[in-house]
């Protein structure tokens, strides 16, 4: 009984949905009724839980919530034409969702990030099965498209999810697929592998290490160039702590990281040339064409609904030598940048700032900050409610401070 109560209550199946608002496949098909249901069953986990919710905290995230409204109406109204109320209103409602699950877990005395990394950790398991099960079930891979943004992928039974057209690994024979996990995509993926890398290396210290080295390996799995080189960035200051404590495993841990350097070398080389580098020039056009959207709509941008975003990125273009522009239909893969670009610069520097004040990771912030920051710069997640749990708790730590 006790089993059942820790793990099947409605806390993990919130922190389930929360991880999966993130990107998952899931969401990709089925996104408008799952986030409704996140929504229902947080709203239900506050109503079991409403007199244990702290007053303070209830009315912080009432003006939290105020400030968003006020931004997203501005954009909404004076954004480019053509905006749909329906994406304003569930864009807001993953706002309402981040502030929400916050007030639940701390009415249930229960961490969120103990929650989180639960479910990081299954995802982690999965992704592992998912990677060296495609070899003996490939043959048996049928294909799914969601007509509405002709989204399409290979699945198992739905258990597992590949795109062996795009991401089978010829280095390895074409034997494996890049790893993608329950997610869209394996950029998705690794940031939560990232993600749970860094909680359970610096923050759960106290933890086995097992499922570090599981998830490195899960990380080396997707064959994300940006996911490695993140992974690759906490390692050195993972393992400069190691060798702090004990300096006769620094010869094991430098000799671990030539196999490793190699790795990053053959991919970032696949990646910028040949039949790889249409990932590279994506985020390069990105970068500078978001930019100079940015800078011709400074205040307001052009709008966060992301239909007219794509009709009004289409008006700029960019000379860049060899690029696919077929690859940019589906918009923006910068979180940052987009935010810049779509919602103007005040409303972007806000939700920095936030982040910047987030108090879900205090251990090593600034290294959080910066894997948070490159993870977001590399896919269009930024907005959504899991990652908006980061933001948002800034937003309570800030408004708490000014408060009295």
């Amino acid at each position: 009984m006790k089993l059942q109560k820790k793990y099947f209550s409605i806390d993990y199946l919130i922190g389930l949905l929360l991880v999966l608002s993130g990107g998952s496949i899931a969401f990709v098909f089925n996104r408008n009724i799952l986030t409704l249901l996140l929504f229902t069953l947080v709203l239900f986990g506050l109503a079991l839980n409403h007199q244990k919710i702290k007053k303070d905290s209830f009315r912080l995230s009432v003006i939290s919530s105020v400030i968003l409204l006020a931004f997203l109406t501005v954009n909404f109204l004076f954004g480019a034409p053509g905006q749909s109320f329906i994406k304003f209103g569930f864009l807001f409602l993953s706002f309402l969702i981040a502030l929400m699950s916050m007030l639940y877990f701390e009415a249930k005395k229960k961490s969120i990030l103990d929650v989180l990394r639960l479910i990081l950790v299954l995802v982690m398991y999965h992704s592992l099965i998912n990677f060296f099960a495609y070899p003996f079930i490939k043959g048996g891979l049928s294909v799914i498209t969601n007509p509405f943004n002709e989204y399409t992928c290979s699945t198992f039974h739905y258990l597992f999810y590949y795109m062996p057209n795009r991401n089978e690994l010829t280095v390895l024979g074409s034997f494996f697929c890049r790893n993608q996990g329950l997610f869209w995509e394996p950029g998705v993926l690794q940031i939560f592998l990232n993600l749970l890398f860094f909680i359970d290396a610096f923050v759960n210290k106290n933890r086995k290490k097992i499922t570090v080295w599981l998830t490195i390996l899960a990380v080396i799995a997707t064959y994300s160039t940006t996911g490695i080189l993140i992974l690759a960035v906490q390692l050195v200051v993972f393992f400069w702590a190691q060798i702090r404590r004990n300096i006769l495993i620094a010869p094991i841990l430098i000799a671990l990281t030539i196999p490793f350097y190699q790795l990053i070398q053959q991919n970032v080389e696949h990646k910028m040339v040949g039949e790889g580098s249409t990932s590279a020039q994506v985020r390069m056009f990105d970068l500078v064409q978001q930019f100079v959207i940015a800078v011709d709509n400074p205040i307001t941008g052009v709008g966060l609904d992301d239909q007219v975003y794509k009709i009004n990125r289409s008006k700029y273009s960019v000379n860049l030598a060899q690029l696919d522009y077929e690859s940019l239909e589906k918009g923006s893969s910068n979180s940052v940048l987009f935010l810049m670009a779509a919602g103007g610069f005040p409303f972007a520097f806000y939700i920095f700032y936030l982040l910047f004040k987030q108090t879900l990771i205090r251990n090593q912030k600034a290294l959080f900050i910066s894997v948070f920051l490159l993870s977001v710069m590399s896919e269009p997640v930024l907005l959504k409610p899991f990652f908006l749990l980061f933001v948002m708790t800034g937003s309570i730590q800030v408004l708490r401070r000014l408060s009295w």
